[in-house]
């Protein structure tokens, strides 16, 4: 019989573990690490990261809290850090230059260190509460440009709290403390506004309960489709001034895991990956489920999540295994264009994130466990390693049958479409055996390569794989010889 080709030139599904190999798409993977599309149809190697500045928060510590304030007044970009220093919690602050203490802390936050704090933007400050443990919260605090205060006029009789966002024109904290009590289901809202100032005279009056009786906690604020969205471990609620109105039992299990982007909600719990725009949540995650079940149960309060490039949201789950494979500081990426997910493994772990604009080039920034900020590229920023790092990527393709499963198929020829992809290696595995065999590895050295393979199986899936600090990778695809084989 004579062979046919079969053209496989399109992998932009990216990752879908959530059916079996029967039900995928052919250009879906089975399993993928820092591999992304960019260009429709073209999968490449991610683009890397660099450091922010190389000067440190504080040398060896942990970068608790990344937030981007705008002062108004000034029309000036800030990237605020927090960070342990002894016993006491610091915060710095940069523009384009190092990290430097924020004017005025001097012993504000003495003895507060592993306190995690929470920040807004409003009326040209940002505003901080924060908790530590037990009963003990995070004195308030406001910046003005390069100052802090604990003794901001607007911060007169504000109760203290776990989590904060605006709303309406309003400042709203959730999970507070008012005096010794704390309320843990409670979100309470300042006064109006007045020329350029609030108060918290009404706060007898002026908070609103979520569920106090449901043995739950708020875990997260935030502002979503004119409403105000109170997250607690099981469930969210909405409310719009006048209404309460429980959503749904979907709850959160990490404030820093919710993010905006274009006016949709993005957050994380132990099911994984949700959105909210409105009416009821949407579980996204679906096809990395296998990839959440795997994340430590115990460290859910951990997740970071990000806004990559304008459009992607992204959450740090941590080091997983999933099959075979394990992933070493993983983020789930969702790009919410075209609602394609993959995961990204950088060598630095992820302690906390944000988006800021430096020189006018917005970017997706993050901080590590040793006092270091980081920078995600963009493709144009061409960057190819993490800060100096290798990265490592690989996918692999579902097991290919050609549409006849029950037929076995004899493979000869492999001809394979790329650019930048010298010293990727290439493997095949027959029939699901447990591993890809290592002889049948070949390394591609030019944009169109040749490979016989000479193997009789009733399905093939193809690796593809590299290791390195060179250009990124682009992957147009592959085209295989094959003929049914006849029965002696």
């Amino acid at each position: 019989m004579a062979q046919t080709a079969i053209r496989y030139t399109n992998f932009d599904g990216l990752l879908n573990v959530g059916v079996s190999d029967f039900l995928l798409q052919d250009n879906e993977l089975t399993a993928c690490k820092n591999c992304w599309i960019y260009k429709i149809g073209k999968l490449q190697k991610v683009p890397g990261y660099s450091l922010a500045v190389n000067s440190q928060v504080i040398d060896s510590k942990d970068v608790s809290y990344l937030h981007y304030y705008y002062d108004t007044a000034s029309s000036t970009n800030y990237l605020l850090a927090t960070a342990d220093n002894g016993t006491a919690l610091t915060l710095e602050y940069r523009t384009t230059g190092n990290f430097a203490t924020i004017s005025g802390i001097s012993t504000s936050w003495d003895s507060y260190a592993t306190s995690i704090p929470a920040m807004t933007n409003y009326l040209g400050k940002a505003f901080i509460v924060g908790y530590k443990s037990g009963t003990t919260f995070l004195p308030n605090a406001t910046v003005k440009a390069t100052t802090f205060s604990i003794v901001d006029t607007d911060l007169t009789s504000m109760p203290q709290a776990k989590y904060i966002t605006t709303y309406r024109d309003l400042l709203y904290i959730g999970y507070c403390k008012v005096s010794s009590t704390v309320y843990p289901s409670r979100v309470y809202f300042s006064d109006e506004p007045t020329a350029g100032a609030i108060g918290w005279t009404g706060i007898l009056t002026n908070f609103v309960e979520f569920g106090q009786d449901d043995g739950d906690e708020i875990t997260g604020i935030a502002e979503c489709a004119d409403r105000l969205i109170v997250f607690k471990h099981f469930s969210m609620w909405r409310y719009d001034e006048s209404n309460k109105v429980r959503i749904a039992s979907v709850g959160c299990d990490s404030f820093r895991s919710i993010v905006n982007i274009n006016g949709v909600l993005y957050w994380t719990n132990r099911q994984g990956t949700w959105r909210y725009s409105g009416g009821m949540p949407e579980l996204i995650s679906a096809k990395a489920q296998e990839y959440f079940d795997a994340v430590d149960q115990t460290t859910l309060g951990n997740q970071i999540g990000a806004c990559y490039n304008e459009s992607e949201y992204r959450v740090f789950l941590g080091t997983i295994t999933v099959g075979e494979n394990t992933y070493t500081n993983t983020w789930f990426c969702w790009d919410t264009n075209r609602e394609k997910c993959y995961t990204r493994c950088t060598y630095d772990i992820a302690k906390s994130a944000c988006s800021y604009i430096e020189s006018g080039k917005k970017r997706c920034y993050f901080g590590n466990d040793d006092g270091f900020v980081m920078k995600f590229a963009i493709p144009i920023d061409k960057v190819y390693s993490d800060n100096g790092n290798e990265i490592d990527s690989f996918f692999d393709t579902k097991a290919m049958d050609h549409g006849v499963p029950e037929d076995v198929k004899f493979t000869t020829h492999l001809t394979i479409f790329s650019n930048y992809a010298n010293g990727m290696k290439c493997s095949v595995q027959k029939d699901n055996e447990v591993a890809f065999r290592e002889a049948n590895i070949s390394i591609l050295k030019k944009n169109i390569e040749q490979r016989d393979i000479s193997g009789s199986a009733n399905r093939f899936r193809y690796k593809f794989y590299e290791k390195g600090l060179g250009k990124s990778w682009e992957f147009e695809g592959f085209v295989i010889q094959t003929e049914i084989k006849q029965e002696p």
